[in-house]
């Protein structure tokens, strides 16, 4: 009896409350909207049915609309395909049946909701789907609280640059959803693409050898066969130079959990040998992989939020006893159930506008775009398109445990699942509080598979010889520059001009100092920048300050002593051969400036051939560059360069040899001049070579050869210059014989003549013995009466005057000269010439 009377009580409350509701829903008035699905995976529909029911009675429930209803009428489930005629026919269908949609919630399928987007404006309808981020949506009236896959591209450029990847490959499934995705990702980042159809292909060279980081762009059941193909070559070993266990895969976050398996994803559409893979072959090509999402996920799924419920109570309404952390990384049920929620929102801000005629759903759809709420699915705002806002991105990788302690949570050993490992913010990528490379890779960031590159520089044992030899040359300059000041005021260093010898000692150092930056080489672009200009000026002007001076010099002497007569003009000054040499070193700088800027002359990397490529225990390529400053035409205008250097020294070689035959030693240069220009010669054709043939392939040869050249030479023009002139102050410290003829200078014509003066003295002197005897015996003879001695006959005159005659020699008219610089002496000028 208490039983029944139980029971009765339970029946009358139920009918009560029954027949309150069924008063409460006929006094409210009904917003009638349809559902339309098109998921390719049916735990997906099955979820996103039951959001939106849940959805449209827990806001009937709570009476947010107050005297109004939301009615899901009917739905459509639609084939996932774009333009299909009985597609359309059966949505023309959905969307005129009645009674009259106010809206239509889902097109989850990319390809179905374009389709529909268009039938909805025809229809008046205004669709707001849950399930698709085609970035073609973006300018339909397609509302969405399902982020725009743009942000994909976001996520893949912060992680390509926080690890370093500066090469991707993207293998894209050929349809529209996808295919927008890689175009803008090509844009961002630099990446190759190989397309692959959906159905019935046969998936080969899709792998570029120098490639190791690959984004799945495509549906999961694609994305498995890519893998097995990759586990198959990777088990056959055939190509040495693809390591698909190394590869890093980077797939897209919304793939269903376990997603690899043939339970999962069933293939069983295809019998080619891309679909027999076993599901552990896939997980060891997926280990260490990374998976990229932008879907939203609530912050936290115990906190409140706008729409009832919190996001873990959804998720036991919803999944039941599915707990995983994958409900909310993959399940398109919150965003479902937050778009009904959505379209509750804005009905209620724009109910008190329903009566005065206005258009509904373009009211409707404005004050949907203001919206800002707390869903289930985390904060839902929409941009101005209607998008969905996302700000927070995720980034997950595929992990086979070893029964370590991750995060602080134990694992099983062998247990393989995804986890997150770090977040994209405004467009940078860090990782969460317990992963770090160590325990996302182990040990090293896998390799994007780019030849590795290794900047050389100069080998040190090149650069030490190098840099004690010029350090040698530049003390050795500074010995010549302290004979110059310490005996300056010597007749012999007077002579050789000592200020002019300070130029051509500053030009020798300056290229000297040269040397030191040839055998310094940098792989930053901005000091080889400043290295190389300093190099090459450096270089340059040393060449015309040393050589120019050289050239003023030997002129002088040749304006001197070449033809001399008294009404020459005062010789050059020191002044003014500085001004000569001025002008010199202006060319240069006027030249290399002009080639400069017509040339691209910087500083650039080019490849290192003394050095062979190789490839690490990843298979990766090593490729070894150095960097050097060149411009396009290099060659050409360093080469003219050389010309002109070669055309000072021509000149100053044929004025060395116009003057060979200067008697004052100090001032015959002409063998010393003449070895200087023939070696400088030779080694400006090897430079010129060397630069041809080595410059921009071989780093150290260049470097060498180039050195050499330029060391000799400096060292040939401290020595032929200065030894010489230090070795006649040894001798003759007091320059009292330096007027003397000098047979070792002299050609020989001069040999010939002094042999000659010779023998023309002895005669002189014999005959000047046979006139005193012959005048003794002509005063010692007695006067007598006897007739005087007859005069000579003039056959006898002549035969005498031959005797005493003394053969012409070369003369030349009496010049006084002075040197610029030096002072006279007393009565004595500095450098009479008498000729010979």
């Amino acid at each position: 009896l208490i039983i029944l009377i139980e029971m009765f009580r339970y029946c009358l409350q139920t009918a009560i409350l029954l027949y309150v509701t069924a008063i409460s829903y006929a006094a409210k008035s009904p917003f009638y909207f349809g559902h339309v699905y098109t998921i390719p995976y049916s735990s997906n529909a099955t979820e996103a049915l039951a959001a939106v029911q849940l959805a449209s009675d827990t806001i009937n429930n709570i009476s947010l609309l107050n005297n109004y209803n939301v009615i899901l009428t009917s739905t459509l489930k639609a084939q996932c395909q774009k333009s299909v005629k009985s597609q359309l026919d059966a949505f023309i269908a959905f969307a005129t049946a009645s009674p009259t949609k106010l809206t239509a919630i889902g097109g989850g399928c990319p390809a179905a909701t374009e389709s529909t987007a268009a039938l909805s404006s025809y229809f008046n309808l205004l669709q707001i789907s849950y399930d698709t981020g085609a970035i073609s949506l973006s300018n339909t009236n397609v509302i969405r609280t399902y982020p725009s896959d743009k942000r994909l591209i976001d996520i893949i450029t912060s992680v390509a640059k926080y690890y370093g990847w500066k090469k991707i490959h993207l293998i894209t499934q050929d349809e529209a959803v996808f295919t927008d995705v890689s175009v803008l990702m090509k844009q961002a980042v630099n990446s190759s693409e190989a397309i692959i159809q959906s159905i019935d292909t046969q998936i080969s060279d899709i792998f570029p050898v120098e490639t190791r980081i690959f984004v799945l762009n495509m549906y999961p059941l694609i994305a498995r066969r890519v893998l097995c193909y990759a586990a198959q070559q990777n088990a056959a070993g055939l190509d040495p130079s693809h390591y698909y266990v190394q590869y890093v895969w980077i797939t897209l976050g919304w793939y269903p959990q376990q997603w690899w398996t043939r339970a999962v994803t069933p293939d069983s559409q295809y019998t080619d040998t891309f679909s027999v893979c076993s599901d552990a072959a896939l997980q060891a090509m997926l280990h260490w992989s990374l998976a990229i999402n932008h879907r939203p996920q609530p912050l936290d799924t115990t906190g409140k939020t706008d729409v009832n419920y919190t996001p873990a109570q959804f998720q036991d309404l919803i999944a039941g006893s599915n707990t995983s952390d994958y409900f909310f990384q993959t399940s398109i049920a919150p965003f479902a159930y937050d778009a009904v929620f959505a379209l509750a929102f804005a009905l209620n801000n724009t109910i008190g506008n329903i009566s005065n005629g206005a258009n509904l759903t373009a009211y409707l759809r404005t004050k949907m775009l203001k919206l800002n709420f707390t869903g289930v699915s985390g904060p839902v705002t929409f941009d101005s398109n209607g998008t969905r806002i996302q700000t927070s991105l995720q980034v997950y990788q595929y992990r086979r445990h070893i029964g370590s302690v991750v995060c602080g949570n134990a694992t099983l050993q062998g247990y393989f699942e995804r986890v997150a490992i770090g977040t994209v913010s405004n467009g940078a990528f860090k990782y969460i509080s317990c992963e770090s490379n160590q325990t996302v890779w182990g040990s090293l960031v896998p390799p994007d598979g780019s030849p590795r590159v290794i900047y050389t520089i100069v080998a040190l044992p090149l650069f030490v010889i190098y840099a004690i030899l010029t350090s040698l040359g530049i003390l050795f300059g500074i010995v010549c520059a302290l004979f110059n000041i310490i005996f300056r005021n010597t007749k012999i260093v007077r002579l050789t001009s000592p200020n002019l010898n300070y130029v051509i000692i500053l030009g020798v150092s300056l290229m000297l100092f040269s040397i030191y930056l040839y055998s310094i080489s940098s792989s930053d672009f901005t000091v080889q920048t400043i290295v190389g200009m300093i190099r090459l000026w450096t270089q340059a002007v040393g060449f015309s300050l040393c050589f120019g001076m050289i050239l003023a010099k030997v002129w002088r002497v040749f304006y001197i002593f070449h033809n001399p007569s008294a009404t020459k003009k005062t010789p050059p000054k020191d002044w003014q051969l500085f001004l000569f040499v001025m002008v010199l070193v202006a060319i240069d700088i006027i030249y290399l400036i002009v080639a400069q800027l017509l040339d691209d002359y910087s500083a650039k990397k080019s490849l290192d051939l003394e050095t062979s490529n190789a490839r690490d225990e990843n298979y990766v390529l090593t490729t070894n560059y150095y960097v050097e400053i060149r411009g396009n035409k290099e060659k050409i205008w360093k080469t003219l360069l050389y010309v002109f250097k070669a055309l000072v020294q021509g000149i100053a070689f044929g004025l060395a040899i116009a003057t060979r035959k200067v008697h004052i030693r100090v001032l015959n240069d002409a063998k010393e001049i003449s070895a200087i220009i023939y070696t400088t010669t030779v080694l400006l054709l090897i430079s010129v070579v060397g630069l041809f043939v080595l410059s921009g392939k071989y780093l150290n040869a260049f470097a060498g050869v180039f050195s050499m050249c330029l060391m000799i030479v400096c060292y040939v023009v401290l020595f032929f210059l200065f030894i010489p002139k230090m070795w006649i102050f040894y001798k003759d410290p007091k320059g009292e014989s330096i007027f003397e003829r000098s047979n070792s200078v002299s050609g020989s014509g001069d040999q010939n003549d002094s042999i000659k003066l010779k023998k023309m003295e002895k005669r002189v002197k014999e005959l000047e013995a046979s006139l005193t005897e012959h005048e003794k015996n002509k005063i010692n003879r007695k006067p007598s009466n006897s007739p005087s001695t007859p005069p000579a006959s003039p056959k006898e005159k002549a035969v005498f005057e031959d005797e005493i005659k003394m053969p012409e020699l070369p003369s030349s008219p009496t010049k006084k000269v002075s040197f610029a610089g030096e002072e006279e002496a007393g009565h004595n000028k500095c450098g009479v010439y008498s000729g010979d």
